[in-house]
């Protein structure tokens, strides 16, 4: 009877300990899962207001009005494409200050024809010691080569507009539409040769080129 008693007091133990256990770890889950979903309730935000504070544009230096200083733009100037019976093959761009301000033709025409996406090449010999200043009333001067009188730039096509954009002092081009001018006889035929020179102070230094 003793060693019986003794049995059936172990097993109630056993069991009384093994529902303790059991209830403890209950209680312990329920509440890592109740930390879990609050911070998990938590990121969302966190990360949203992280993303709010990315997307105000103060960093953006796109959203800044361009500094092109003192550079000549389409608005204040005249362009028009002269014929010209010497060098052959050639045209002269003249840009006219129509402003009641000085401004500068700085480096040289970003020459497009019609509307081609490449602009067409410079003659780096051409380059002037100093922009080109012009006050009021004044102009500047680029002499365009349209095409190879050997052959040599392919076999090339006739184009209809010239278009302009200017250069800020630091090369880069001044935003806006471009400054556009018709062709002396409604075309040129120009082919891969064509170029032109810096912008220069007067027709016959343009017309080197």
């Amino acid at each position: 009877m003793t060693t019986r008693t003794l049995r059936i007091a172990a097993a109630a133990l056993t069991a009384a300990a093994a529902l303790t256990l059991t209830a403890c770890g209950g209680s312990s889950a329920k509440e890592d899962k109740a930390q879990g979903e609050e911070q998990a309730s938590m990121a969302p935000g966190d990360g949203a207001e992280g993303s709010d504070g990315g997307d105000d544009g103060s960093g953006d230096e796109s959203a800044k009005p361009q500094d092109k200083g003192d550079a000549c733009a389409a608005g204040a100037v005249k362009l028009e494409v002269k014929a010209v019976k010497s060098p052959v093959d050639h045209v002269l761009l003249v840009a006219t200050n129509t402003s009641k301000s000085p401004c500068s033709a700085y480096g040289f025409p970003f020459l497009r024809f019609d509307q081609d996406q490449a602009t067409a090449g410079v003659v780096e010999e051409s380059k002037p010691k100093n922009p080109v200043r012009l006050a009021p009333g004044a102009s500047a001067y680029a002499g365009v080569r349209a095409s190879a009188a050997d052959g040599s730039g392919g076999k090339g096509r006739d184009a209809q507009q010239i278009s302009v954009t200017f250069q800020t002092p630091k090369g880069d081009p001044v935003e806006g539409s471009p400054s556009q001018a018709p062709l002396p006889g409604g075309k040129l035929h120009i082919d891969d040769s064509a170029s032109t020179s810096y912008w220069l102070s007067d027709e016959a230094t343009a017309l080197k080129w």
